[in-house]
């Protein structure tokens, strides 16, 4: 599999996202300006309420921004219709989400089939390369009651890849994991990243932004700090 790689993975001028009307409206972004390049491994921290996930869901296509202008894998999607995004989150984005949400009547194979199946990219060899990247292999046949926790985000981590994504987006991938199994997620993801993958991680936990290339941090929808990681720490070497 391939991706493509662009100037800039995902580039924000000016993104503003508001819920509600009147004295009751929250804003959720506030004007962010965020570039991130291809193949960076991303930490977007910050507390509960913070625009977090706005900002995961607006990069994804999922929430359109009230305001400014949102580049993703080169692509302006800020004006596009709905049944456009759609095609644009096949394309380019991957979601993988703290509880993992896999269809609890199909095995893992199948859940990550299903995603080839709708969308038309990879085949059925892709399935079972997917598992065997994420350490699953062996598993492919059990259903995820028949899966830990850990197990069962790493197929979610295999499906997020099935359509070959530019940019893979995991809000609080460890959030639903003990220490041991969330730092085997937190190595894959930065294995991902390591290969050429963006990766981004939306979560409040601190101690997770050790791993990443760059640290932003958002508080009440606006930037915070922006800052660089020059070493990153190993996966294995991160404890909360």
């Amino acid at each position: 599999m391939t991706h493509a790689r662009h100037t800039a993975a995902v580039q924000l001028t000016g993104v503003t996202k508001t819920f509600g009307e009147g004295d009751a409206s929250v804003t959720a972004l506030d004007g962010v300006d965020l570039t991130i390049s291809p193949g960076e491994l991303v930490v977007i921290l910050g507390p509960s309420g913070s625009g977090k996930t706005t900002l995961c869901n607006v990069i994804g296509g999922i929430e359109s921004a009230d305001a400014g202008t949102v580049v993703v894998a080169g692509d302006e999607i800020g004006d596009r219709k709905p049944a456009d995004l759609a095609g644009f989150r096949r394309e380019h984005i991957g979601f993988v989400f703290q509880f993992f949400n896999l269809i609890p009547t199909l095995t893992a194979r199948e859940n990550v089939a299903v995603i080839v199946e709708m969308t038309g990219r990879g085949d059925a060899g892709d399935v079972d390369q997917l598992l065997d990247s994420v350490g699953l292999a062996d598993r492919a046949d059990n259903f995820p009651s028949q899966l830990s926790g850990g197990q069962q985000q790493r197929v979610a981590v295999a499906r997020a890849l099935a359509t070959d994504p530019d940019i893979l987006l995991a809000d609080e991938p460890t959030g639903a994991l003990d220490l041991h199994t969330g730092k085997q997620i937190l190595a894959l993801l930065q294995d991902l990243s390591a290969s050429g993958r963006t990766v981004m991680i939306i979560t409040h936990n601190q101690s997770v932004a050790q791993i990443a290339d760059r640290v932003v941090t958002l508080v009440d929808g606006s930037v915070v700090s922006d800052e660089t990681n020059d070493a990153p720490a190993s996966a294995e070497d991160v404890t909360w």
